[in-house]
């Protein structure tokens, strides 16, 4: 596969013929519309941030998956045995929802120091 990235002036054709492209937001609107991904700004280490979040939510993802058909995979082997209820199913599934959901949520962003000055956001300059 190949990506590229580029502001549309002169690498429009480029652009579009890419598997994956990338447009600078500062760049031409030609660019910004026929390519797959747009950044508002020039800033690369986005395109970074944005792959890594894009292998975490499909791990992610696969865990979940895998863990609900798990946990319904143990229930359904305890109805066949006859040793689960209705009322157990019922509660499995919504403590795996909850699980998943949880498990979800780590993917949202975290506000930390350490975040503010990787992504460029010093904060307000204050002047005397």
């Amino acid at each position: 596969a190949v990506m590229m990235v580029g502001d549309g002036v002169n690498d429009a054709p480029a652009l579009a013929l890419a598997d994956v492209s990338v447009a600078m937001g500062e760049g031409a609107a030609l660019a910004m519309e026929t390519a797959d991904v747009t950044l508002m700004d020039s800033n690369l280490n986005k395109l970074l941030h944005s792959i890594c979040m894009g292998r975490r939510v499909i791990r992610t993802i696969i865990e979940n998956v895998l863990f609900s058909l798990i946990v319904k995979a143990v229930v359904l082997g305890y109805a066949l045995a006859g040793k689960a209820s209705l009322w157990a199913a019922i509660a499995s599934d919504v403590g795996a929802m909850l699980t998943v959901t949880l498990n979800g949520m780590k993917l949202l962003p975290r506000k930390t120091k350490e975040n503010d000055i990787a992504q460029g956001s010093f904060g307000e300059i204050q002047t005397a």
